[in-house]
């Protein structure tokens, strides 16, 4: 059974598509079998994966309002991964789940018939602490937090660690945070080194900070312009190879564990939604 980790923060611009992009396809270089889950309206991840998310007439929306399957929406891409894609359509999905019972295991039912197939299933969450991220949290394993160098970037944080402890509480007891991921680390400035200090300071040891450093680098635009993972656009520089050494550390922990059980049950019979 595939470990399923949310990659979220509240704040946007902190490097979560980024990371949920790097991340699968370093994966799937050690052979990982890796599914994406765009969550998000945006579609970032959507579009680095290659695709104008205005050509899909089904989405990951259609597949969590119960009238398409995944089978239906899942697209191979070039960098290894499968990829549940999003649009705008996904914007009104809390609106129209609001009355469906047990509406924060949507996404569970929706994972539920995948979850066999996949090492390893990435879920790039929406900036916001709403139904789309308790869905995330409720159905996955573990939880990855970027949070750029910056002070403004660690007050978003302490939302997020409470929401993650009430969904601990009410709906997913095996829930727990990975990590926090420090991204957009620029060396040459004192206030990222004070940051990053900061944040080992603040939150550690109740919740553990990666040593996996995502530096700043030109090369990270730049390869989502080009279509390309950093991995093989910029193989070279700090920021790929603290990718590749995170995807190392969840895939030596994956292999020592062996499959995991799923946080609860999910009978398939229930995941149906009156439209």
């Amino acid at each position: 059974m595939g470990k399923i980790v949310a990659i979220g923060n509240q704040k946007g611009g902190v490097g979560k598509t980024t990371t949920t992009f790097n991340l699968g396809a370093a994966l799937a270089e050690l052979d990982q079998k890796v599914l994406w889950v765009d969550l998000d309206p945006q579609a970032s991840l959507t579009i680095y994966c290659g695709f104008d998310p205005d050509t899909f007439n089904k989405t990951i929306y259609n597949v969590l309002k119960g009238n398409s399957s995944i089978d239906h929406i899942c697209q191979p891409t070039t960098f290894g991964p499968d990829l549940l894609p999003a649009n705008l359509d996904l914007a009104i999905i809390e609106m129209e789940l609001f009355n469906t019972i047990a509406r924060e295991r949507q996404l569970a039912c929706v994972l539920s018939s995948v979850r066999d197939d996949y090492d390893f299933i990435l879920i790039d969450c929406q900036p916001s602490l709403g139904l789309l991220m308790l869905n995330a949290l409720t159905v996955s394993d573990e939880v990855i937090i970027p949070i750029s160098c910056e002070y403004l970037a660690m007050r978003g944080v302490a939302g997020l660690l409470k929401m993650i402890d009430k969904v601990k509480l009410q709906l997913n007891s095996q829930l727990k945070i990975r990590g926090i991921l420090p991204t957009m680390f620029d060396r040459r400035t004192k206030h990222a080194h004070d940051t990053l200090e900061q944040i080992r300071h603040q939150f550690e040891p109740k919740v553990p900070v990666f040593n996996h450093v995502i530096y700043r680098s030109i090369r990270f635009a730049e390869s989502a312009l080009k279509g390309e993972s950093i991995l093989t656009y910029a193989k070279n520089i700090p920021g790929a190879e603290s990718y590749r050494n995170l995807a190392r550390e969840l895939s030596r922990e994956a292999n020592k564990t062996g499959k995991r059980l799923s946080p609860f049950s999910i009978d398939n019979s229930q995941c149906t939604m009156d439209n």
